[in-house]
């Protein structure tokens, strides 16, 4: 999913296999804009974008090209190349929704007129890396490197501390408030922008579905399971309705442009010299979904912060949260009645079913070690059955503490009733 990872430099330099179309003509043109007195390109090769296991959706490769210049001067320019896996499964899901198609379109066109919204009124305001366009007719994304900019991911498996999480909802308070007010002034995003992934049946069945069935399975070594085992046996028969209910945006609430896949791994950070944070980053545009901002707030703050604040601090963050996005709307001349504070933990309690839906589809995969070997694949993952990998993923010690924590706390705010 991410360009590059905290332990990037722990992936391997050895030649991997490139695509038959990954070819240095192809970058030509791009070259020629990048590289003042373009010669030619002397070579390509392409190693792996990632840590081993940390990618579960996409294949990612850094592509490097060595130029020659009409002075004979040699440069070396490098990108991100993001391509799909080679297996049935992900060829029939791209043929239900091109998530390739989207993500470019996100990149060029949705995230540019952001950031220009924000541009026009005084506040520079960047939301991801450079995408380019080569000539290639499969399914592809070319971004910047952003490692030379001093980019990376936090330890997904310790989670984001304090001032990493505030610092990512800045930046989506400041997504979700541009694509507010380009809807309130320009009218509807286009449908592949609006829909996001689960609306598949397919998807719900196999993500959702199937990861409550495999928590029931090994629920046994959960501690304090009885206070709220009865209530959970009771939703997991709702389970699929839980994830459908926040697929349909309602006119009532505060609706924006979710990310759609928010988890610390699709949020890099940029650092000083002092390790301070500087920039914040969103990548893996994939699977953007217009409705309430609840979506986004319970995948990333169930998912990605670290133990000892994600439910003692979730309150704090909310209303952090909330701060910058109405100083942000307010910024951008929004129209429409500002979301209160109250809104929007009015809506974050509507749909805290969605945070039981994240607490245990989404968690344990971002705290998983990671899978080197094995099934731990996307196929893996889709395919709804139990197996060794989705023991690994209910049984780690790690998920384990994060759910003996999350699991009660969310009973007490009622995400275990279904009306």
């Amino acid at each position: 999913m991410p360009p590059q990872t905290k332990d990037d430099e722990q992936c391997t330099e050895e030649a991997i296999q490139i695509p038959d179309w990954v070819k240095p003509e192809i970058f030509e043109d791009l070259l020629k804009q990048q590289v003042k007195n373009y010669k030619e390109t002397k070579s390509l090769r392409a190693t792996a974008g990632v840590a081993k296991g940390e990618n579960y959706a996409t294949i990612m490769l850094r592509v490097e090209l060595d130029v020659e210049t009409e002075d004979q001067s040699q440069i070396t320019k490098a990108f991100m190349l993001k391509t799909p896996h080679d297996t049935d499964a992900y060829r029939k899901l791209l043929q239900k929704s091109n998530i390739f198609d989207t993500e470019r379109g996100m990149y060029m066109k949705v995230v540019p007129e952001m950031e220009q919204m924000y541009r026009d009124v005084g506040l520079e305001v960047k939301f991801g890396a450079q995408t380019y366009e080569i000539p290639a007719t499969d399914n592809y994304v070319l971004l910047e490197d952003l490692k030379p900019q001093g980019f990376r991911n936090a330890d997904r498996l310790e989670g984001l501390d304090q001032a990493h999480t505030e610092s990512a909802l800045r930046k989506f308070a400041q997504w979700h408030a541009a694509s507010a007010v380009r809807v309130d002034t320009k009218g509807p995003y286009e449908e592949q922008y609006t829909k996001g992934f689960f609306r598949s049946p397919e998807i719900v069945d196999a993500l959702f579905n199937g990861s409550i069935k495999s928590l029931l399975k090994y629920i046994e070594h959960y501690e304090g399971r009885e206070t709220y085992l009865k209530d959970l046996l009771s939703i997991s028969e709702k389970f699929e309705d839980l994830a459908v209910d926040i697929c349909e945006p309602k006119p009532d609430e505060f609706n924006a442009l979710n990310h759609g896949d928010a988890w610390s791994n699709n949020i890099m950070f940029q650092y000083n010299e002092k390790n301070e944070i500087l920039n914040t980053y969103f990548v893996d545009l994939q699977i953007p979904k217009w409705g309430t901002v609840a979506q986004d707030l319970y995948y990333f703050l169930i998912s990605s912060t670290s133990l000892d604040i994600k439910t003692t601090k979730f309150d704090y963050f909310i209303w952090f949260y909330h701060s910058e996005l109405v100083k942000h709307l307010q910024l951008l001349k929004y129209t429409k009645p500002l979301p209160t504070l109250r809104g929007i933990r009015n809506d974050l309690s509507k749909y805290s079913g969605w945070g039981l839906v994240c607490c245990i589809s989404i968690m344990g995969f971002v705290l998983l070690d990671p899978i080197l070997d094995g099934d731990g694949g996307f196929d893996t993952i889709l395919s709804g059955e139990d197996s060794s990998f989705k023991k690994t993923v209910f049984t780690n010690p790690r998920y384990r503490k994060h759910v003996d924590v999350v699991l009660p706390w969310l009973h007490h705010r009622g995400a275990m009733e279904y009306n």
